[in-house]
């Protein structure tokens, strides 16, 4: 397949208004998109997805970071239980990167969620190795079936110790943050109801200085104000939601995010703008099979709550930010429609039903 400019930027502007569409009615996406939309000019997965292949393709066998991981914090249950909305995204994103670009994935997440997000990825057919052993195999195949995964510690100053030696040792070419925390203008992390969520959390606003400085791509995906990435648009989410001014915590900072990244995605649900960049990266290089699909969708939330992560109502069962499966596997079977751009032409030859699973 063959692009021309047009033909992507036409697409991720569809992209971008299928995660932005507010099923859940918060209000919050109608306004922090434009934010970010004014910050870039355009597309915000294009701008995302043409920054983060031209980082790609400097490399043989690229090294990703893609950081994730929400704790709960759910009375009765232990801080390290992860929530569904992230590591899902973090596994779909990573076996796309694969594909497409014999990427090295290295998910990074939360203190006792490392073997969480190990099974979760089993679901969808991907192996946990050391990192060593993702590097061989993707410097002697066409692409990678395995991730690595490290544990980012909840002690600022080990964390800071870490994000040096992992990206001095691993020489990341993009670092990924989905859904994943980062710390106010105090350090204490919240909810989006305020509370302070500090307790077993990684560091991993640690992570994303180190990249910065060095000048390593980041990239940031949220939906709600208190994750990596939207310090970018902090002044103006304060502007326009004047009550995530204070929190409930005992410092009542902001429950805004004060960690910036070079690109900043916004999406009704974390989880679908890491679909929609990689739905971007599998079409832009001609791989519409290395897209996420509506199959591989069911199992992946599937293999998340068996591995342990929550509901929002505090059930480990598939389901993301309220909605059940049937949501998020309809999204992505819009995504896969998507990807065999222009779908009509497909659809006029007979054959667009055969190539999207049930």
């Amino acid at each position: 397949m063959s692009l021309n400019t047009k033909d992507a930027t036409a697409f991720a502007e569809a992209l971008d208004q299928l995660m932005k569409v507010d099923v859940l009615g918060r209000g919050f996406i109608d306004l922090a998109y434009p934010m970010a939309r004014r910050r870039t000019g355009s597309s915000l997965i294009h701008n995302a997805g043409e920054r983060l292949s031209a980082e790609l393709g400097r490399g043989e066998t690229p090294v990703v970071f893609i950081v994730t991981g929400a704790t709960s914090q759910r009375i009765g249950l232990p801080d390290w239980v992860g929530e569904m909305d992230g590591p899902p995204g973090a596994i779909a994103l990573a076996r796309t990167l694969a594909l497409t670009h014999r990427a090295i994935p290295v998910l990074l997440t939360d203190p006792r969620q490392g073997d969480m997000l190990g099974k979760a990825a089993e679901s969808v057919g991907l192996y946990r190795l050391p990192v060593a052993d993702v590097r061989r195999q993707a410097k002697a195949t066409t692409h990678t079936t395995s991730i690595a995964i490290y544990e980012i510690p909840d002690n600022k100053e080990a964390a800071a110790d870490q994000a040096q030696a992992l990206v001095a040792e691993l020489q990341p070419s993009a670092a990924i943050a989905i859904e994943k925390a980062g710390e106010n203008e105090h350090g204490v992390f919240h909810n989006s109801q305020k509370m302070d969520t500090s307790a077993g959390k990684a560091r991993a606003d640690e992570v994303f200085r180190v990249c910065s400085a060095k000048g390593i791509l980041t990239i940031g995906i949220g939906d709600g104000g208190n994750e990596i990435g939207m310090g970018a648009i902090k002044p103006e989410l304060l502007k326009a939601f004047p009550d995530m001014a204070t929190s409930h915590s005992a410092l009542r900072g902001s429950i805004v995010a004060e960690q910036a990244t070079d690109c900043l995605i916004t999406a009704t649900v974390s989880n679908w703008g890491a679909y929609a960049l990689a739905a971007y990266m599998a079409y832009s290089v001609g791989k519409p099979y290395a897209c996420h699909t509506p199959e591989r969708e069911a199992r992946l939330l599937d293999g998340c709550a068996r591995a342990g992560y929550m509901h929002l109502d505090g059930f480990a069962y598939p389901g993301c930010d309220g909605l059940p499966v049937e949501v998020h596997v309809a999204f992505v079977r819009m995504l896969s429609t998507m990807v065999l751009w222009p779908p009509l032409k497909y659809g006029r030859a007979g054959y667009l039903r055969d190539m999207l699973p049930a």
